[in-house]
């Protein structure tokens, strides 16, 4: 009972949560599916005003992306612009996110595992996150991204995503 008592205040934050700061993050994923699909982002996130409505996303994220994805030809890069809104909650040991919004790909992707019939795709992503100091942290989450069904078949595809961050 005293181990779910800690694991509890710990997640929940026993000391007060850290203000958000816009920072730089580069990200490193690999498909869960296909374990030859890769992709490397950059983003800038900048947090949003205070709001008392929970609905309300505490961050915005701008990035673009490389893909390495393998093609009959051999791998080929595709490339995205994305926004996110972000859920986050910050605590003096880190962080606990989710967020979603649409990728613009360069082009499509189809093969015989990975099935992204349009350029416009939508990604949704939970993170964890730990500081290493005060203006760094580390975090490793799950990204899944898919066209909502706008085009037929609509795979999917799944990351796990290991992510460095930098307060400006």
């Amino acid at each position: 009972m005293k181990i779910l008592v800690l694991a509890i205040a710990l997640l929940y934050g026993v000391a007060p949560a850290i203000a958000a700061e816009p920072e730089l993050s580069a990200n490193f994923g690999r498909a869960t599916g296909n374990k030859d699909v890769d992709i490397v982002r950059l983003a800038y996130r900048m947090p949003l005003a205070p709001d008392t409505r929970w609905w309300w996303p505490t961050q915005v994220q701008f990035g673009a992306s490389t893909w390495s994805v393998p093609d009959v030809t051999g791998t080929v890069h595709r490339y995205d612009a994305n926004a996110a809104a972000i859920w986050r909650a910050e605590r003096a040991w880190g962080y606990f996110e989710g967020g979603f919004g649409p990728y613009f790909l360069s082009s499509t992707i189809s093969n015989r595992t990975t099935s992204l019939p349009s350029e416009l795709q939508f990604g949704s992503h939970v993170s964890l996150g730990f500081r290493l100091g005060a203006r760094a942290s580390v975090g490793i989450g799950l990204q899944h991204i898919s066209n909502a069904g706008i085009e037929q078949p609509n795979g999917g595809i799944d990351f796990i995503l290991l992510t460095a961050s930098f307060a400006l």
